[in-house]
């Protein structure tokens, strides 16, 4: 109707739509039956609106303009993913490996706002469980019937210490050779002291978790001044170029920690979610390589 409107002529406006100039008005004869209206005066020598077509054509031109432009918004969400995306991890990790992956993800993704949660493993699997995350990254010790789990890095328990400790020397260190020894832990419910509290349970004797915190980087701060010594699972372990922390492997036993991307199976992976997913697979497959 805008294009007759435009070129006064049915025939100029079927041509440039591609269309029969019958098809065209028997289009046209539907919208004004459709209207209880006639939009067009016509005879044999032209076509000229009428009092109610010239009052149409302007809403018909925004009606366009406004279509077009909501074409143009859904191609550029094609191009450029965009929205909301939260992830769960432990404190040893967004204050690691997790910084680089999100620098990488907000230069390729700019338009997304990204929270992380960070926290002990159990809090993060339940809000994982309860559909507040899109997906946690950590430590997962057996299978869960609701949750996706793929294995992001295959790793061992270390312990960390200042550059100073007598184990600085050793290539690996016994849990036995642990007994003695000041740890500074995370809380009971940590994985980490779990297993080993059972492990050493197991070898006759218990462990000294003489300061208990409840942050990554007090505990790092902690370990820094000599305060005592830690485990810790790989990833989250001190970087190889530390100023001030070591760590080494515990052999005998040779606990093995996991490290897993899992999601809620029931929950719709949204663009954003899946982008950053594909990145954290693509750090952890580059360090295992």
């Amino acid at each position: 109707m805008v294009l007759v409107a435009r070129y006064f002529s049915f025939i100029g406006a079927a041509s440039e739509l591609r269309l029969s100039q019958p098809g065209l008005s028997r289009i046209i004869r539907k919208v004004e039956q459709g209207l209880g209206v006639e939009l067009f005066h016509r005879t044999t020598r032209q076509v000229t609106l009428t009092a109610a077509g010239a009052q149409f054509v302007p809403v018909a031109e925004r009606v366009l303009q406004d279509l077009t432009a909501g074409v143009e918004a859904v191609r550029d969400l094609r191009d450029q993913t965009r929205g909301h995306v939260a992830l769960g991890c432990p404190m040893s990790v967004a204050q690691s490996n997790l910084i680089g992956i999100v620098l990488e993800y907000r230069r390729r993704y700019p338009q997304v706002t990204l929270v992380i949660h960070e926290g002990l493993q159990s809090a993060i699997r339940q809000e994982v469980l309860n559909g507040v995350l899109d997906f946690g990254i950590g430590f997962i010790r057996q299978p869960i019937e609701e949750l996706a789990i793929e294995t992001l890095y295959d790793g061992v328990f270390h312990v960390a210490f200042h550059k100073d400790h007598p184990f600085a020397a050793r290539a690996s260190i016994p849990l036995r050779d642990l007994e003695g020894e000041v740890l500074v832990s995370m809380p009971p419910s940590a994985n980490p002291r779990l297993i080993f509290d059972g492990a050493a349970a197991s070898a006759g004797f218990r462990l000294d978790h003489a300061i208990t915190v409840n942050t990554y980087s007090t505990l790092y701060a902690l370990l820094g001044a000599r305060a005592g010594i830690a485990i810790l699972p790989d990833p989250g372990v001190p970087e190889p170029d530390d100023a001030l922390l070591l760590s080494r492997p515990i052999d005998d036993p040779r606990v093995p920690s996991r490290f897993s991307l899992y999601s809620l199976k029931s929950r719709v992976t949204t663009p954003a979610a899946l982008a950053l997913k594909q990145l954290v697979v693509e750090h952890y497959s580059a360090r295992r390589a």
